[in-house]
């Protein structure tokens, strides 16, 4: 993006600028349950925006992913990790809301932003975490977007699900940057 713009954790008394990104969810959850999250230590939201608009936001909260009944996914996932480091749970963060506003969108935003919080959860991670997880909703244009962006999905017993979860181990872009 050449436009000037900025990214800041959302705090209460941050005026929330015009914002649309189209799905009446998120916009709820962007103007009014976004500081109620942070304020009870759910969730914490960051904004990006120009001087004049709100372009995208997200939510990020502590998550981890688990051994499953599906032992062929858990096994290919595991395959990524030194045998003595292997576990039953794997820390990760879970982006529980993204939006991007209606202006912004089909113009890598998105994807702008998940190479940001990638970079973020590699540079000032506070407690440790290899995987990013989201429950995508299931449709095309959303899983293909996160598959585009290096997701996977994690099972497969989801696929007549309202949300699909999908994961990205962050070692991927590591060993990319390095």
């Amino acid at each position: 993006m050449s436009l000037k713009r900025s990214i800041f954790r959302l705090t209460a008394d941050y005026k929330i600028k015009n914002f649309d990104c189209g799905d009446s969810d998120l916009n709820e959850f962007f103007y009014q349950d976004a500081f109620n999250y942070t304020e009870q230590l759910l969730a914490v939201t960051y904004v990006v925006e120009t001087k004049v608009k709100t372009m995208g936001f997200f939510s990020v909260a502590n998550d981890k992913i688990q051994i499953l009944e599906n032992k062929s996914i858990w096994n290919r996932l595991n395959r990524n990790i030194q045998n003595v480091k292997r576990r039953r749970a794997y820390p990760a963060v879970k982006l529980g809301r993204l939006g991007i506003d209606k202006e912004w969108q089909s113009q890598n935003v998105g994807t702008e932003l998940l190479g940001y919080i990638k970079e973020f959860f590699l540079q000032n991670n506070k407690t440790g975490c290899r995987f990013i997880t989201v429950d995508a909703y299931n449709n095309s244009a959303t899983t293909s977007f996160y598959q585009k962006n290096g997701f996977a999905f994690f099972l497969t017993q989801d696929t007549q699900e309202k949300t699909r979860l999908m994961f990205y181990d962050l070692m991927l872009y590591k060993n990319a940057n390095v």
